[in-house]
């Protein structure tokens, strides 16, 4: 359910991040795996095509054949490796998928207009009712809307 999310890079350029970035700490990025899911399935249906991927925790490289996809795979932004011996192959994602001009439009949309709306809340409190029944006590409300877009800000910034 949307918690493996791996970035992988040189020693060198993890070394370059985080003298950029300075505090470690601001690399902790969290988002619940619900809006994980939802957002896998959702931001395909506001054009995204590459972001919805590193999302969907069950995306295997070069099986979806859409356009996202022939991307990822063309600069080999994503590769399936164990986790640990024995566990099922889980996406590793690469640097270069973030170097696509393609992935920058699409970070730099978030960054500047409002992607999600009240349709992504709702979404979100559907799965959780899923998976919980319903004693969900999360909300799809406005307050519950700007913090979503936050961190989804918070997210990009990090990239």
């Amino acid at each position: 359910m949307g918690e493996g999310l791996v970035f992988e890079t040189t020693i060198s350029n993890a070394n370059h991040m985080l003298k950029v970035i300075g505090d470690h700490d601001k690399l902790y990025w969290e988002w619940a795996p619900h809006h994980l899911n939802v957002a896998a399935w959702w931001l395909p249906k506001k054009g995204f095509k590459i972001l919805p991927k590193i999302f969907d925790e069950n995306y295997k490289p070069g099986t979806v054949g859409d356009e996202g996809d022939k991307l990822i795979t063309s600069v080999r932004g994503c590769l399936l490796r164990p986790y640990e011996v024995g566990d099922e192959p889980m996406p590793i994602w690469h640097e270069s998928v973030l170097e696509l001009p393609e992935t920058r439009a699409e970070l730099k949309r978030i960054a500047e207009e409002e992607v999600l709306d009240m349709s992504f809340e709702e979404e979100v409190v559907k799965d959780m009712k899923k998976w919980y029944g319903s004693e969900v006590y999360y909300k799809a409300d406005e307050e519950s809307l700007n913090e979503d877009r936050w961190t989804l800000r918070e997210a990009i910034r990090l990239i």
